[in-house]
């Protein structure tokens, strides 16, 4: 089954992008009278039938509309650290997606090593990765500074979880029992978090956890928390 993108499913007909045209007519070879399966990004999956099909614009009609297709009873917010490679972000990002996650906060910590990135470009990937695997959710992404995280999401009553490299910290992810619906895990940069962004976590009840035995980086940390918490609590 393969999906298209769509940004507003409201109407009974609508046109793909000029982008998702030429795929669908000149890479899949689509015509008239096909059906495809279409996906906003927030939940609707519809299936529609092809009234014209041109490589600058496709017209799309609704046969069957799903709403909220593929909705989780938990929700998933990761707060990470970018690299200095924007790469490896652009990787994780993908990967989040194609997985299941509902909020990525690009968080700006005292030893990060990058300070901005391209959200748009996060957000397209974002799209193909939704796409490629069938999924009809994208994440809300920003870029925030660690105090304005803090100030956000530190009073919320989600699982608030935070991977760091303490030794003396011996509460494993895998083990952890969740009270909540909402979750939110919080990864450092390769510097770690400092002692007074330790100690902000701390007085808003965030749960220190360790991923495993193995110092890892900062986008496997991130992918492996959240392919542990998608596989235990998630799917």
């Amino acid at each position: 089954m393969q999906f298209f993108y769509h940004s507003n499913l409201n109407a009974d007909n609508f046109i793909l992008s000029s982008e998702e045209s030429k795929h669908c007519a000149k890479a899949l070879r689509k015509s008239a009278g096909s059906y495809i399966f279409v996906t906003d990004g927030r939940g609707t999956l519809i299936k529609g039938e092809l009234l014209s099909v041109y490589v600058e614009a496709c017209t799309v009609q609704v046969v069957e509309r799903m709403e909220n297709y593929g909705l989780r009873e938990r929700t998933l917010h990761l707060g990470v650290a970018p690299t200095k490679n924007p790469n490896r972000m652009e990787w994780l990002v993908e990967k989040c997606v194609e997985i299941g996650i509902e909020q990525i906060s690009f968080v700006r910590c005292a030893h990060s090593e990058r300070p901005h990135l391209d959200l748009n470009r996060m957000e397209r990937l974002a799209v193909s990765a939704m796409k490629q695997s069938n999924t009809t959710w994208l994440p809300k992404m920003e870029a925030i500074d660690f105090q304005q995280f803090i100030k956000n999401y530190g009073d919320s009553d989600a699982d608030k979880l935070i991977a760091w490299c303490d030794d003396k910290n011996n509460q494993q992810l895998i083990n952890y029992p969740l009270k909540s619906d909402k979750i939110i895990l919080l990864v450092g940069p390769e510097g770690d978090f400092s002692k007074e962004e330790i100690a902000q976590c701390s007085q808003c009840q965030f749960t220190e956890i360790k991923l495993g035995n193995r110092r890892l980086r900062t986008e496997t940390a991130a992918l492996y928390g959240c392919v542990i918490l998608a596989g235990k609590f998630l799917n």
